[in-house]
C-alpha cells in the first residue's frame, strides 16, 4: 500500500561498530596501560596509598578490570573465527615473547644497573650472575608467567630500595598475565565445545561464575577461605573470569546489545555503587568484596568507549599497550633507586611514563610485531581472518 510506513530502521547494536578496525579499542588498550603505570609510580614513590583510594580499589586495578573486559570480547571474536591450534598458537606469540624479551632486559640490563648502583665494593658481575636468585633463574621462573607456583621477584637480592615492602620485587605487573592466559584456554575450551555457538550456554557459563562470586562474597565462612592466604588462585581466577566471560558474552550477544549511552551510564553508576559500598575491613585483591558483585558492569561501559571515542587511528597499526604494561613497573623502581621520587609527584609519575614508553615502541617493534609475522605458520588455516591482530594479553593489578 501507498500509504503504508516503511519498517522502522533497527536500532544499532554493538556488534555493528565492534566488528571491525574502526573503534578505538586500541586506544582505550593504551590509556588503560598508561593508568596501571601512573598508578603503580604514585604508589611506589609513596606519594599516597592509592590501593586505599576508595574503599581499597586503585585506578590500576579498574585499568585491569578494563582490560580483561576488552580481552573478553576479542578473544571471543577470535576463537569464533580461528581453528583451535591456530587460536592457541597466535595467543602465545602475542603473550610470551614480548614477556620473556621484557624478563632479558630485566635481568641483565635494568637489574644489573640497579646492581652496578647498590653493590659494595668487591663484589662485582660474578656476584650478581651467581646468586641464588641470579637473572638467569629470573627469566626461567617467570618465563611460564610468572605463575603462583613458580616466579621470582627478585635478582641478587634486588630490589630493596622499595618504600614498603610490597614493592621489593622487579615487576609486580606481570603476574596478571597467567590469569589472562588461563582466560584464553576457557574460551578454547569453550569454543571447542560448541558453548560461544550456543549463546544460552555462554551466559549460563557467566551466571555461573557470577553466582559463584556473589556466593562466596555473601558468606562468611567461605568469604575467609577465598583470599590472598587461602585458595588464592581460585580467588583471583574467579575475578577475573567474571570479567571476561561478561566481554565474551558481550560478544556472543553483539548482534542484540543495544549501542545506549544510557545503557552505559547505568552500568557505570552500578559499579560506582560496588565502589562505594562498605567493604567490612576487607581488602580488594585480596578478599572479595561488594565491588567483585558488580564486575560484570565493567565490560559495557568500556566497549562502548570504544565504539564512541573518536580515536581510531590510535594504536591501529602499532601497538604499545602491551610494553608499556610490562616495562612500567621495573622502570619506575629503577627512577626510586636514582631518588627522582625527591623531585615531587608532577616530575616523577610523568617520567615513569616518558622512560616506558622508548622501551613499550622498542618491544612491539623488535619483538612484538616480527612475533606476530609467524601467525602465517599455523598448520591449519584459519576459517577467516581475525579482527584483533593486534591484541595482546594484560595483563593487566596489575596492580
Amino acid at each position: 500500500m501507498s500509504g503504508a510506513e516503511p519498517p522502522a530502521r533497527p536500532a544499532r547494536v554493538i556488534g555493528e561498530g565492534l566488528s571491525s578496525h574502526r573503534n578505538s579499542l586500541n586506544f582505550l588498550r593504551l590509556v588503560l596501560a598508561s593508568v596501571v603505570v601512573v598508578s603503580h609510580a604514585a604508589g611506589l614513590a609513596h606519594f599516597h596509598r592509592v590501593e586505599g583510594i576508595v574503599n581499597g580499589t586503585s585506578p590500576a586495578e579498574l585499568a585491569l578490570y578494563g582490560f580483561f573486559a576488552i580481552s573478553g570480547y576479542l578473544i571471543a571474536q577470535s576463537a569464533m573465527r580461528t581453528r583451535p591450534l591456530g587460536y592457541l598458537w597466535r595467543r602465545c606469540l602475542r603473550i610470551f615473547p614480548g614477556l620473556i624479551a621484557c624478563l632479558v632486559v630485566t635481568a641483565f640490563g635494568i637489574g644489573l644497573v640497579a646492581w652496578w648502583w647498590t653493590s659494595k665494593p668487591g663484589c662485582g658481575l660474578g656476584c650478581y650472575l651467581s646468586a641464588p636468585d641470579s637473572p638467569f633463574s629470573y627469566v626461567a621462573k617467570n618465563s611460564l608467567l610468572a605463575n603462583p607456583y613458580w616466579n621470582q621477584a627478585t635478582i641478587a637480592g634486588l630490589p630493596h630500595f622499595g618504600l614498603f615492602p610490597d614493592s621489593w620485587t622487579w615487576n609486580a605487573s606481570i603476574w596478571t598475565l597467567f590469569y589472562e592466559f588461563l582466560c584464553y584456554l576457557l574460551i578454547l575450551g569453550l569454543s571447542i565445545a560448541g558453548m560461544l555457538r550456543h549463546r544460552l550456554a555462554a551466559l549460563a557459563s557467566l551466571a555461573v561464575v557470577w553466582a559463584a562470586v556473589i556466593t562466596i562474597t555473601c558468606t562468611h565462612r567461605l568469604s575467609v577461605q577465598f583470599n590472598f592466604l587461602h585458595f588464592s588462585v581460585w580467588e583471583s581466577l574467579l575475578r577475573f573470569t567474571l570479567i571476561f566471560l561478561t566481554g565474551t558474552v558481550l560478544y556472543v550477544y553483539r548482534d542484540k546489545v543495544p549501542d545506549s549511552g544510557w545503557l552505559a551510564l547505568g552500568s557505570t553508576i552500578a559499579l560506582v555503587i560496588g565502589i562505594i559500598l562498605p567493604t567490612g575491613g576487607r581488602f580488594p585483591t585480596f578478599q572479595f568484596t561488594p565491588i567483585d558483585l558488580f564486575l560484570p558492569f565493567v565490560a559495557y561501559p568500556v566497549l562502548w568507549l570504544g565504539l564512541h571515542l573518536p580515536f581510531r587511528r590510535v594504536g591501529a597499526t602499532n601497538d604499545y599497550s602491551y610494553g608499556i604494561y610490562i616495562y612500567g613497573w621495573p622502570l619506575t623502581q629503577l627512577l626510586i633507586m636514582w631518588h627522582v621520587r625527591r623531585f615531587g609527584w608532577f616530575v616523577f609519575v610523568p617520567a615513569s611514563v616518558g622512560i616506558t614508553l622508548p622501551f613499550a615502541m622498542a618491544s612491539w617493534w623488535l619483538v612484538e610485531r616480527r612475533a606476530l609475522r609467524l601467525k602465517s605458520l599455523d598448520l591449519r588455516r584459519s576459517r577467516a581472518t581475525t579482527s584483533e591482530e593486534h591484541h595482546h594479553g594484560q595483563g593487566s593489578d596489575q596492580h
